[in-house]
This record gives C-alpha cells, sequence and structure tokens, in this order.
C-alpha cells in the first residue's frame, strides 16, 4: 500500500454524466475525430480476425487473433492513435476485473485480487481498471487497486486515471490521485489537459486542487481551446474565474479564431459573458471569418440577455463580418425577434448580405450535403465504422431519402459494404457468444458496458436504409438482445454526452434493432423482451427532451405509440 494512501475514502452513490465531447460538429467541420478502440483475447484455440465496430469516441477495430496468452501490462506512453487498430487486451484475469468494476462489485473486485488478477491491466483501448473506477465514482474500488500495486499514473492515449476522474467530476477520486503526486499535465492524444477536463466539466474543486499544483492554464488542445474556453461555453462562471485569477489568457484565440466571451456568447451564457467583459475581454474581437461575439449570438440563437451583456460592454452593433452581415440583419433573417428589439433595424446592404431565411426542406437539402461529406472523409481517414456515421448518421440519411431526398452513392455504398464485411467478421466471436458465457465476456467492449451503445446505432442506421437481414446481423441481434437488464432497460456505464447519455435513446434503439434484425428462430424471445422494453418506455418517467423524444420513437418501434404518455 502506497505510504501516503489515506486508510478511507468518502463514499459517493453520485454517478458521472459529463464526459463529453467538447466539440459536438467536429466531424461536420472537418475537425480531428476522436475516437476510442478496443480488441480481444479469448483462452481457447481459436484463430479470429474482426472488423471494425466504432462507438463516438470508443472503437474497435481491425484485426487480431484469440490467443490463451497473458500479455504483461507495460506502462509506457502508447504511439498508438485513436484512429489505428486495437492492441490485445492484456493482464491476468483482466476482462473479470473490468466487468466486476462496471457491475460496480467490490467483492468480486477483491476478490479478483486475491486470485492475482493484475490491477494493471490493459483493455483494447488500453485503458486500465483504475480509469474505469475513477470515471464511475467508486473510491473504494480506487483504493482496493491501488493497494494492489495499481500504477496511478499509467498513461495512455486517452490520458490517465486523473483524466478519467476530471472528466466526470469525480473530487474524491481526483484529490486521490493527486494525493499519490501523479502528473497534473497529463494529456490525452488531442492535446486536451486533465485542466481542460475538470474545466469542461465544471468542476471548482478539481480546478482549484490543479492550479494549486501548477497545471498549465494556458495550454492548448489540438482545436486551440483552452480551460477557460471550455469553462465559458459550459456556462461555469466559477471556474471561470479562478483561472482568470490564475493567470488565463482573456481573449486567447483557437484554431478559429474565437474567444472564450464567443464560446460564452453563442452557447447563451450571460453571466460568463458579463463575468469575461469584466475582466478584460475585447468585445469587439473577431474570429476568421470577421464575426464578433455579437455576430455570433445573433446568428446562433435568441439570448436577449447575452446581446444586452454585450452592448452594455462596449460591442459594435454596427459591425459587420467579412460578408457585409450584421448582428441585426441576421436576428432578423433568423427570426431572434428579442435581440432585434436590442439590435435595431439592419440596414438594406446588410439585409442583403445576411440573405434569405432557408425554408426547412432548403434546410435539410444543405444540412445533408454536409452530413454526407463528413460520412465520406470519415471513411476515407479510417478503417472502422462509426455510431456517429454509419449509426446516427445512416439514421439521419435514411430519414431523408424516405422523405425524397437523393443520397450521393459515393458515400452510400462503401458505408454498406464496411459494415456487411464488419457484421461478417464480427459472426463467429457473436454465435460462439450466445453459447458459451466465457467467450461473451471477450465481445468487444462488453467489459465496459459499450456493447449496447455500438450495436443499437449501427443496427439502426442499417434498419433505416432497409438494409436485408443476414447471419451477421442475426448474431449481433441476439449478442445485444442478451444484454438487457431485468426490467427491460438497455444500459451504459460512462456517459458521454451526447451521443451516449440517456437510457431511454438506447433502450428505444435497441428495440428498433430487435425488430428489424431479431431471427425468426427467436420470434418469442426477441416478442418478449420487445415487450419488456416497451413496458419499461411506458412507466419511466423522462428526465429530459432527449428522453421525451427517444420515447416516443422506441413506443413507435414496438407497437405502442397510441399509449404513449408524454
Amino acid at each position: 500500500m502506497p505510504a501516503n494512501l489515506p486508510a478511507t475514502l468518502p463514499s459517493s452513490e453520485v454517478y458521472p454524466f459529463s464526459l463529453q465531447k467538447r466539440r459536438y460538429c467536429s466531424e461536420l467541420t472537418g475537425r480531428k475525430i476522436d475516437t476510442r478502440m478496443g480488441s480481444i483475447t479469448y483462452s481457447r484455440k481459436i484463430r479470429f480476425a474482426f472488423g471494425a465496430i466504432m462507438v463516438g469516441s470508443l472503437a474497435v477495430a481491425a484485426a487480431a487473433p484469440w490467443s490463451s496468452a497473458h500479455f504483461r501490462s507495460g506502462q509506457e506512453k502508447s504511439a498508438r492513435k485513436s484512429t489505428d487498430p486495437p492492441v490485445p487486451s492484456r493482464g491476468k484475469l483482466g476482462q473479470d476485473l473490468f466487468l466486476a468494476i462496471d457491475h460496480r462489485d467490490l467483492s468480486a473486485v477483491q476478490s479478483l485480487i486475491k486470485q492475482g488478477a493484475d490491477p494493471d491491466s490493459r483493455n483494447g483501448l488500453e485503458f486500465t481498471p483504475l480509469y474505469i473506477a475513477a470515471a464511475s465514482f467508486q473510491p473504494a474500488v480506487m483504493q482496493a487497486l491501488l493497494q494492489a500495486g495499481a500504477k496511478p499514473d499509467a498513461d495512455s492515449s486517452y490520458g490517465t486515471a486523473l483524466t478519467f476522474a476530471a472528466s466526470s467530476g469525480n473530487v474524491d477520486g481526483a484529490n486521490l490521485l493527486l494525493s499519490l503526486g501523479v502528473n497534473v499535465n497529463a494529456t490525452k492524444n488531442d492535446g486536451t489537459t486533465v485542466l481542460m477536463l475538470a474545466a469542461n466539466a465544471g468542476s471548482p474543486e478539481i480546478v482549484g486542487e490543479l492550479l494549486k499544483r501548477k497545471a498549465d492554464i494556458n495550454a492548448k488542445d489540438d482545436g486551440g481551446s483552452t480551460a477557460l474556453s471550455l469553462a465559458a461555453r459550459g456556462g461555469y462562471e466559477t471556474v471561470g474565474h479562478m483561472l482568470l485569477n490564475a493567470g488565463a489568457v482573456v481573449d486567447g484565440v483557437d484554431s478559429e479564431g474565437q474567444t472564450p466571451l464567443m464560446a460564452a456568447a453563442v452557447t447563451g451564457h450571460s453571466d460568463c459573458v458579463r463575468m469575461l467583459l469584466q475582466k478584460g475581454a475585447n468585445p469587439n474581437a473577431r474570429d476568421a471569418k470577421g464575426r464578433t461575439a455579437l455576430i455570433l449570438t445573433a446568428a446562433y440563437g435568441d439570448y436577449p440577455e447575452v446581446v444586452h451583456a454585450l452592448l452594455s460592454g462596449g460591442a459594435d452593433a454596427k459591425t459587420t463580418d467579412t460578408q457585409g452581415c450584421s448582428a441585426a440583419a441576421l436576428a432578423e433573417v433568423r427570426g431572434h425577434s428579442k435581440s432585434l428589439v436590442l439590435l435595431g433595424k439592419p440596414t438594406p446592404a446588410s439585409l442583403a448580405a445576411a440573405g434569405r431565411a432557408h425554408s426547412p426542406r432548403e434546410a435539410v437539402h444543405l444540412s445533408l450535403k454536409l452530413v454526407q461529406s463528413s460520412m465520406l472523409q470519415f471513411h476515407k481517414m479510417t478503417a472502422c465504422v462509426s455510431c456517429h456515421q454509419e449509426g446516427l448518421g445512416r439514421i439521419a440519411t435514411g430519414e431523408a431519402r424516405d422523405r425524397g431526398f437523393s443520397l450521393d452513392q459515393a458515400v452510400e455504398q462503401p458505408q454498406v459494404k464496411r459494415l456487411d464485411q464488419t457484421l461478417a467478421a464480427m459472426q463467429p466471436l457473436h454465435t460462439q457468444a450466445l453459447k458459451d458465457p466465457e467467450a461473451m465476456k471477450h465481445v468487444p467492449l462488453i467489459e465496459i458496458n459499450e456493447l449496447a451503445t455500438t450495436d443499437t446505432w449501427l443496427l439502426a442506421g442499417m434498419a433505416a436504409h432497409n438494409q436485408p437481414p443476414t447471419e451477421g446481423t442475426a448474431a449481433m441481434t441476439m449478442v445485444l438482445a442478451r444484454q438487457q437488464a431485468p426490467d427491460g432497460h438497455w444500459s451504459f456505464s460512462v456517459p458521454r454526452v451526447p451521443m451516449q447519455s440517456s437510457n431511454v435513446t438506447f433502450t428505444a434503439l435497441a428495440v428498433r434493432s430487435l425488430s428489424a434484425y431479431g431471427p425468426k428462430s427467436h420470434a418469442a424471445e426477441i416478442a418478449a423482451q420487445i415487450h419488456r422494453a416497451k413496458v419499461w418506455l411506458l412507466h419511466t418517467p423522462a428526465k429530459t427532451s432527449e428522453d421525451r423524444a427517444s420515447r416516443l420513437l422506441g413506443l413507435k418501434w414496438a407497437g405502442e405509440i397510441g399509449r404513449a404518455h408524454v
């Protein structure tokens, strides 16, 4: 046991909801896509090459043999990129240890450690068990792993355990790791630092501890974001104050020339806007397209409080961007009437530059081109399938096609080919997993409860395009079906907003998947599972607008929309 490890830790029943993608539109803007990859090993004399399955920021890709050998869990920094094929999972009883942590079973974790489980095991994504315990608010598990010799600073492409604690806002977990002297400037492979993630999670406690330990306050990620810009985007005024008081650059710009003030303004956080202006932010700074915070605000939403704060802070309402558009012109064209009252009447020239508002069909057409362009770029850049692209993206394009919009076959055809190859490659493992519980434990990413978050998106995307069922879809669907909880829902463990933030969404997508691809040979089992999901959807309170929308979809797919209570 490390000498400075506290004997006990305060318990926490809080579960993380903030492992966030910082840039929700990275794929549409052509920015670097952050993915995660994993692979399998299995203790039978079988060799199996499996294709790629990517989960947003989590993915499985390429080919890897099954082997009975255990691998030593090295601690060196991985040179593997997030879009590279996975590495073999390694470490004695590693899969079992990950599964016990995912199930929040402390006694099982302790038992496995006594049996010699490697506390520094690595899964295919190169996560260690400590990463997942830190992300999921399990202080007793963290303590057990550290007492067993887990390296608190074990690094990977995704950072360290402290990275995961900061992402989730796990104060107790972060403090435990910090007490062991871990690196406060650990970075992910996209340049994201621990401080950025703590700011993004809106955790003043973790931010304060990092600042005490001289974390790099003005570090930038690959997109030029800083801890301050992330705090501003999230509306975390207290964290912003702390960063500025510690020396953060108030007008630092990202790769698009945007400042923290702009980040706060476009997301409607008027308190942050006022705070940044009081700290000296330039209200008339321009981004790479000549847009000021006021112009961006008028374009993105009807935020009269933000407009008032900017005008009071010296923003010039007459300024235009490089196209000649003023804030008032954009507010009028986009129907932001409350903001327009404050901005005044636009000039004819700026109105002409802003153009007319698009009809809904025109807007869909323009968006569809961007979505498909992103899909094609992703296909060229990677060797894996993605819940963003082949999942959510294909659901959107399938809906568009059904409503008369034309799709680019240069995008559709390679996606279908890659999906077919992936499911065919995974079929032997899925088939074996349905027969053998030991094999099921080695389905990629099941050890961190990421199976439903992969397969539901992919299968629902295929269903949206009316792809015919195959032996591959049948096997994947049955493995997915076996992940249903007794009460009828499907879940995930580590949230990644916005793609992975609602059990209602994944239950609805699972219903869609089972309805479309459940094999006829298991019709009774599938029908019973859909019925349990339908009952769960009907009786589970919706907490967010996403929950409400997904519940309606799920009930529609389950054939129960007429009795939905929303």
